[in-house]
């Protein structure tokens, strides 16, 4: 029996110059049979592309035939009453901080000590749980979601790290996720979250911080810093490394100003 298709795309994959082309987006959609666009951002709104706003989004969604959902339980950025969050030297057990703002999704700068979004607490979390069981029932009922947010390459993006892994995780023997991709020939394309991990790998091992920890190899003193991560193999404790730095740089900072509602910078 064939799997069923689970997509995700960003809708910056659909710039053209300083503008977007909500048209190929929408005709990408259909040539991949998807009967839901479901939002995946914290807060569905977007200060460069209003086209993007979530008003627009359902029009244009019933103008090609398509339903728009937003299920803000899939979103990134936490409740700081939720109990999701964990100091950053405890998901990440390098001492590589403080990690520089720029590199950070609220451009601040991030120190072993501060909380931020641990995201294998958050996907325990009962919120989030919710949002899953959202799309099992939309698969129980034979639709074909694609799950949207902004990034352009998923290996960016919290639908791919944060909601994709778990969504294979638990459904996989039945649903496959595939993320819609522009390829080197600029092509419209897609990727499994197999090779998603590997290009995640890749990426976290070659950067320059990462390489001076020098975290596989071990010495006459100390076992190799790999030791330290989770996994039967050198390989799962390989992953582990990556995902817990994927986790620093993408994790929001515990917030206790309930009356922020600056979206700007949201997912």
């Amino acid at each position: 029996m064939d799997k069923q298709k689970l997509y995700t795309l960003g809708y910056t994959l659909f710039q053209n110059g300083t503008g977007f082309d909500i048209e190929k987006m929408f005709k990408t959609l259909q040539e991949f049979n998807i009967s839901h666009l479901v939002d995946v951002r914290s807060v569905p709104y977007s200060k460069q592309y209003p086209q993007c706003n979530a008003d627009y989004l359902k029009a244009a969604c019933k103008h090609f035939s398509i339903s728009y959902i937003h299920i803000p339980e899939l979103g990134a950025k936490a409740s700081y009453v939720q109990d999701v969050f964990s100091k950053a030297s405890d998901i990440f057990f390098e001492d590589i901080f403080p990690i520089t703002k720029s590199n950070r999704p609220e451009s601040t700068e991030l120190y072993a000590d501060d909380e931020i979004v641990d995201f294998q607490k958050f996907r325990k979390d009962e919120y989030f749980s919710d949002g899953i069981k959202r799309i099992e029932t939309a698969y129980d009922n034979n639709y074909t979601l694609a799950l949207m947010c902004s990034e352009k390459r998923p290996i960016d993006c919290h639908r791919y790290f944060f909601v994709s892994k778990k969504i294979e995780q638990k459904f996989g023997d039945w649903i496959d996720v595939e993320h819609i991709i522009q390829n080197q020939n600029g092509k419209i394309d897609t990727v499994s979250n197999g090779n998603l991990d590997k290009q995640l790998s890749e990426i976290v091992l070659n950067k320059s911080e990462i390489k001076k920890l020098d975290v596989l190899n071990s010495n006459f003193f100390e076992p190799a810093k790999i030791d330290n991560y989770f996994g039967k193999t050198e390989q799962e404790k390989v992953n582990d490394f990556c995902d817990r730095y994927w986790n620093l740089m993408h994790g929001w900072k515990k917030e206790t100003n309930t009356n922020n509602n600056n979206f700007e910078n949201y997912d």
